[in-house]
């Protein structure tokens, strides 16, 4: 994609936002940067861009600059639905996300690694994070990036040693990603969440479904058999498949059999074992995590049973998601911090041995929080719960606990 003089507009200045004007200055594009924020938030990352040619753009979304706009990077915390990038859009305005501009970098496009994409609404850190390192252990040269670790346009030189890219992708990315095409699409689970982004639970799921339909022509489509809605999605698209479950035994795919995970990937192969006792990740929602990436990787090369069992029980699990803190008078306390829908955190109260003291919060999404009554009087002792956002769900909190509840 040449830039040279495109007027480009940046619009939100986290970290793909600052990939991009760094790239987009590179390219000898004439670049300016919008942001809803207030300048005073930006001290410290303005300091890099001192001395060059950008036009700033703080506090407020002027739609004249985007309606003047050549091409418009848009930041995956942005608002697809937001009324100048819809007007932008009608006028013909080119609008992509950060990780189109770098796929579409003849450094990419040229490029001949395997591409593993990973979408859902709960567990794609975590299964990426995994993806890479079993890749690694076995001696594969491997890069993970996207909605994880630092931009994909921070990446080119890293990228000219390897062979297997692992991206993790929001549905906010998957709007402005129209040339991703994965060698191996992963669809983990959707439930409520970022509706105060998309503009409904159909949207959102939309969104999600681009991944597996973008897949490339002769890739794979790996999914969670057990979720009604991505089972629906997946069975109106062409592409190979393989499904795994936690519930049953698959003719094809992967399972739970007691204290093992089974792959069996292909109708002729003959299925193999992986022993939990010694893996750290624990939990249903971890078996969920595993089996997704043990089948993309299967599905990437032929890497030894061995090696994969190794790399299951070498990961450290990432901090914040259900991470044993201490353990005082009995008590154990648990840090999931990162449990950021009523998805992850029904899981997460499942998988947790009762009694407990729970501590909730986060930022209000606009999704329901009725399935978790149950689960917290069921587990806690005690609710806690402070969050951002509108007091929409008070009558359910006190539901849980007859009012007991704090901001």
């Amino acid at each position: 994609m040449n830039l040279l003089n495109k007027k480009m507009l940046i619009v939100g200045f986290g970290k793909s936002g600052q990939a991009a004007l760094r790239y987009c200055l590179k390219q000898g594009a004439r670049s300016a940067v919008t942001d809803s924020r207030k300048r005073e938030a930006f001290d410290l990352v303005l300091q890099p861009f001192k001395g060059y040619p950008v036009d700033w753009y703080f506090g407020s979304q002027d739609i004249d600059l985007f309606l003047s706009a050549d091409l418009i990077v848009v930041s995956p915390g942005v608002s697809w639905n937001s009324d100048p990038l819809k007007k932008a859009r009608a006028k013909g305005i080119p609008v992509i996300g950060e990780l189109e501009l770098a796929l579409s970098d003849s450094r990419f496009t040229t490029h001949d690694a395997r591409i593993i994409a990973v979408t859902g609404t709960n567990g794609k850190t975590t299964t990426v994070t995994l993806i890479d390192h079993l890749l690694k252990t076995a001696g594969k040269k491997s890069l993970l990036a996207g909605n994880v670790g630092k931009p994909l346009l921070d990446c080119f030189d890293e990228m000219k040693s390897v062979s297997c890219l692992v991206l993790e992708i929001s549905s906010y990315q998957m709007e402005a990603t129209p040339s991703l095409k994965p060698d191996v699409s992963v669809w983990l689970n959707v439930t409520e969440d970022h509706l105060d982004w998309h503009e409904n639970f159909a949207d959102y799921v939309k969104a999600k479904a681009k991944l597996i339909r973008q897949t490339a022509p002769n890739g794979l489509v790996i999914y969670n058999t057990e979720d009604s809605v991505v089972s629906l999605a997946v069975e109106q698209i062409p592409s190979p498949r393989l499904g795994f479950s936690v519930k049953r035994e698959l003719k094809i795919g992967g399972w739970v059999d007691g204290g093992t995970l089974v792959l069996k990937p292909a109708v002729s192969a003959s299925p193999f074992q992986f022993d939990l006792k010694n893996v750290p990740l624990k939990g249903i929602h971890n078996w969920e995590n595993m089996l997704a990436a043990l089948l993309a990787v299967t599905a990437i090369g032929d890497v030894p049973h061995s090696i994969l069992q190794k790399g299951l029980e070498t990961f450290v699990p990432l901090p914040h998601r259900m991470q044993p803190v201490c353990q005082r008078n009995g008590v154990t306390y648990i840090n999931d911090s990162k449990g950021t829908n009523v998805g992850a955190t029904l899981k997460a109260l499942v998988s947790c041995k009762a009694p407990l003291i729970w501590i909730a919060g986060g930022r209000e999404k606009g999704g329901s929080y009725e399935p978790l009554v149950a689960w917290v009087k069921k587990k806690s002792k005690k609710a806690i719960f402070f969050w951002r956002g509108k007091r929409k769900h008070g009558s359910c909190f006190q539901t849980m606990h007859g009012g007991g509840c704090g901001r």
